[in-house]
């Protein structure tokens, strides 16, 4: 028998908030249907771009595992900077995915994981399991104060402490509501080819929050209600960028 040993790794549990009423809906709703295949189809090519890809970065430890409504993303944590690296690939997902029309919900932790193309497991992934499923409650991704510590402990190779520091300021936020950290993914326009870009992608997450609140805003059945509060904490957070011009305005309970 082969003996194997943890790694020390980052790992991100991400899951598309919504999916089981989007797949009960996609029955007779082919917009829905189609919303639902663009999305896994975009997952599915993250896992497998990961390994296949012309730009695979397996040889930098990256890992990759998407599954039904779920994708897990990991990096070695002796990696120079991997934490950063983790939350930029994130934000990414999150852009990308809510512009389908699905909002993220995830953990980013650091600790014990085997993760490779058939597998992952550990005692980081249970972790990051359950910052997703029992504490995010709302569409954002919840981050371990430990990544943001051991990312310092090994920046990137070509940044001071300070640089590394700064850097994981522009993508990590803290929520008044709970003060967890959350990644700050719609402030990110230099991820986009120009700003005109990320201006239109602001506005289309504009409508799409306005008509989620009025789906659910007038809804007495209790699993509405929570759904409305998820979209009144997006709606809150999309109206932090004043800098965009396309502030939120519409009447809530």
């Amino acid at each position: 028998m082969v003996n194997i040993n943890y790694d020390l790794r980052y790992v991100a549990f991400l899951d598309l908030m919504g999916f089981r009423n989007m797949v009960d809906q996609s029955t007779i709703d082919a917009d829905i249907l189609n919303t639902i295949n663009q999305a896994l189809d975009y997952t599915g090519y993250v896992q497998y771009n990961n390994y296949h890809g012309t730009f695979s970065l397996v040889e930098l430890g990256k890992q990759v595992t998407s599954f039904s409504d779920s994708v897990v993303i990991s990096y070695n944590a002796s990696m120079p900077g991997g934490g950063f690296y983790v939350l930029i690939d994130i934000v990414h997902i999150c852009i990308n995915l809510l512009g389908l029309g699905i909002p993220v919900r995830g953990g980013v932790t650091v600790g014990k994981l085997i993760h490779t193309e058939r597998k992952c497991f550990g005692p980081a992934m249970v972790r990051a399991y359950l910052m997703e499923s029992q504490k995010a409650k709302f569409p954002r991704v919840l981050i371990d104060s430990e990544v943001m510590k051991h990312d310092l402990e090994n920046p990137g190779a070509a940044n001071t402490v300070e640089y590394e520091a700064d850097y994981l300021s522009q993508i990590v936020q803290k929520d008044a509501i709970d003060n967890y950290y959350f990644l700050d993914y719609l402030k990110q326009d230099e991820e986009f080819d120009e700003f005109e870009s990320y201006i239109d992608y602001m506005l289309g997450i504009k409508e799409f929050i306005i008509r989620k609140l009025s789906i659910y805003q007038l809804s007495t059945h209790k699993e509405d209600e929570e759904i409305y509060m998820k979209y009144v904490w997006l709606k809150n957070y999309y109206r932090e960028y004043p800098k965009v011009c396309v502030n939120l305005q519409t009447d809530v309970r």
